[in-house]
């Protein structure tokens, strides 16, 4: 059995002793090292938190800008291309007017021209019909 003697209390008392030393040399600064790397990580994720928060911001914030620039590019390109319709029609109905103009220009000098060669003609008509004559009687 277990005697409580002298021995007992010497090897209680050096348990004791020993259970202190290490704590205050060993278990007590990796306590500390454990509980500073703890609050190391926790604010590191804090960080990384932020972090990704901030980059998802700014990222929703990118592509709204950019869903505005592109509604703003599109109805720019409609108003151009609307603007341009516009004077494409202007130049054809002005190439319209220019060309009939002309067309009418062109018929009435050939009417004059017609008109000229007509009267031209007219005096001319009864000695070109007795060379015509001459010519069917003689032959």
């Amino acid at each position: 059995m277990i005697d409580l003697n002298a021995t007992f209390f010497v090897q209680l008392v050096n348990f004791v002793l020993i259970l202190i030393l290490l704590n205050v040399i060993l278990i007590g600064p990796i306590r500390k090292v454990l509980k500073k790397r703890a609050e190391f990580m926790a604010s590191q994720m804090e960080g990384i938190e932020s972090f990704t928060t901030s980059a998802d911001t700014k990222l929703k914030d990118y592509e709204g800008a950019l869903d505005a620039a592109r509604t703003a590019a599109t109805a720019g390109r409609l108003a151009m291309k609307a603007s341009g319709q516009a004077k494409e029609k202007e130049l054809l109905e002005a190439a319209g007017v220019e060309a009939a103009s002309r067309v009418q220009a062109a018929r009435a000098e050939i009417a004059s021209q017609s008109a000229t060669a007509k009267k031209a003609l007219e005096g001319k008509v009864s000695v070109l019909a007795s060379k015509a004559v001459a010519k069917v009687l003689a032959a």
